[in-house]
């Protein structure tokens, strides 16, 4: 994705953004004036943010260690479809130095090996850092949603680790009145909470990738 306009729109909607323009108006504007294509468009939404987001979000960032006999709640689809982007090598560092997609898959996820080394990749790390808890939320209105909860459910077990995965109506709303450590990458629900862990970054390090 290097190329001098989508380097330059990346710059100029940055200075946009810390002039405390709303996100969605810079972003068409500087989408329609450099002729970004929507995957372009998609990427700069998820990978510049103002100064102000980077800096909080910074003091909010947790390590491995940081989870070891805590309660920790996972953004389910979150965590997994960026975790698959990381194997597949379809991932990249966003300015407030979180790993993000680029695939957009939203509802159109569909269980894979892809999501099945995800999901264990990401209990490995659990289980060398066991939480005192484990609560993952998946989207209830997603496909197969029940069945990754289900495999979920027996990876905790098999790992012997506390913990449970459910599909809900509001996965936002729930993590964000969730009192724990949150796992996610989604900045919305970053802005909200106190601390968070970026799951799959820590999936990429511990593969050397």
């Amino acid at each position: 994705m290097k190329n001098n306009a989508f380097d330059s729109a990346k710059k100029d909607l940055y200075l946009l953004l810390n002039r405390n323009y709303p996100k969605s108006y810079a972003l068409r504007f500087v989408g329609d004036h450099y002729g970004l294509k929507n995957e372009q468009r998609y990427i700069l939404s998820r990978s510049v943010f103002s100064k102000s987001y980077i800096d909080n979000t910074r003091k909010k960032k947790l390590n491995l260690k940081d989870i070891k006999g805590k309660s920790i709640f996972i953004d389910g689809y979150n965590v997994i479809i960026t975790t698959e982007s990381v194997l597949m090598g379809k991932a990249f560092v966003s300015m407030d130095g979180l790993i993000r997609d680029t695939r957009n898959v939203s509802k159109k996820h569909k269980i894979t090996k892809d999501t099945l080394e995800s999901i264990e990749c990401i209990l490995d790390l659990l289980e060398k850092y066991p939480p005192e808890s484990t609560q993952v939320y998946l989207d209830k209105m997603m496909s197969k949603s029940g069945k990754i909860s289900e495999i979920i459910r027996d990876g905790l077990e098999e790992r012997n680790l506390r913990g449970d995965s459910e599909t809900v109506s509001n996965v936002d709303y729930t993590l964000k009145n969730s009192l724990g450590i949150i796992a996610t990458n989604d900045s919305a629900i970053i802005s909200e909470i106190k601390e968070f862990i970026d799951l799959p970054s820590k999936v990429k390090i511990s593969r050397g990738t």
